[in-house]
């Protein structure tokens, strides 16, 4: 119940156009903002793969530790990049925002939020965190590295997967659909990403 409270109240503030911020930043920690122009979340499913934009987020550092994560992925932004005939990559686009997989419409961003992170050596930790996709929470894990350019950092995630089924998406599954064979989609999905974060001013 609780959880659904603070959900419900995000997507309040979201709507009405306030400012998406995290708790106060305290002491020697840092708060950076995404930088939704320079950062790509990648995909990569059975023969596609693509791209989709964030809508916003922060990061928390406390000197070499990363101690905050709140990121808010743009669902409706889910792109193709290796079909080459357009009507094909727009059908194809058009299914992946449809209620047949994640039902842009009703459920507009997906967010991951941290729980903790691993620093395991220089630029490399461990992270891991919520999920919620399709109004589904799942706990994911995966590795990325943090580095500081002048003064901002840019963060690369290890290509990681999850299974779709775990979020409720079943269309096209083996172990869901009766489809014939060349409508069956992999249950997992190969995700990574490419972010700019500059300091809250």
């Amino acid at each position: 119940m609780k959880q659904r409270l603070i959900t419900y109240l995000f997507f309040s503030f979201l709507m009405s156009g306030s400012v998406f911020a995290m708790e106060p930043v305290k002491g020697d920690t840092t708060e950076y903002r995404i930088d939704t122009v320079h950062s790509r979340l990648y995909w990569s499913c059975n023969i596609h793969h693509g791209y989709m934009y964030l809508q916003q987020g922060c990061l928390k550092m406390s000197g070499e530790n990363l101690i905050g994560a709140d990121i808010l992925m743009k669902m409706d932004s889910v792109f193709d990049q290796d079909i080459t005939y357009q009507l094909m990559k727009k059908t194809l686009q058009n299914i992946l925002r449809s209620d047949v997989f994640f039902n842009t419409k009703k459920y507009p961003y997906s967010r991951f939020v941290l729980d903790h992170a691993r620093h395991i050596k220089g630029s490399e930790y461990e992270v891991t965190g919520d999920l919620e996709l399709t109004g589904v929470e799942g706990c994911i894990t995966f590795k990325v590295r943090i580095l500081k350019k002048g003064d901002h950092l840019e963060i690369k995630s290890d290509k990681f997967y999850i299974n779709r089924l775990r979020w409720g998406i079943t269309s096209y599954s083996a172990h869901v659909a009766k489809s014939r064979k060349n409508f069956i989609v992999s249950d997992s999905i190969g995700i990574s990403f490419d972010l700019r974060a500059t300091p809250k001013k």
